[in-house]
């Protein structure tokens, strides 16, 4: 992976509730810091 190429992910999150409302929300998120965390995460 090229480290000096700024990546982007388009992340969304859809919830349910119990009640049958949806609440869904969209984010751009850092590919690279992303990646660390789900590494570090891995380590736990």
């Amino acid at each position: 992976m090229d480290g000096k190429k700024e990546q982007k992910i388009q992340a969304q999150e859809w919830v349910v509730m119990f009640d049958g409302q949806i609440k869904r929300s969209e984010k751009e998120i850092d590919a690279n810091e992303h990646h660390l965390e789900v590494e570090s995460q891995k380590t736990e």
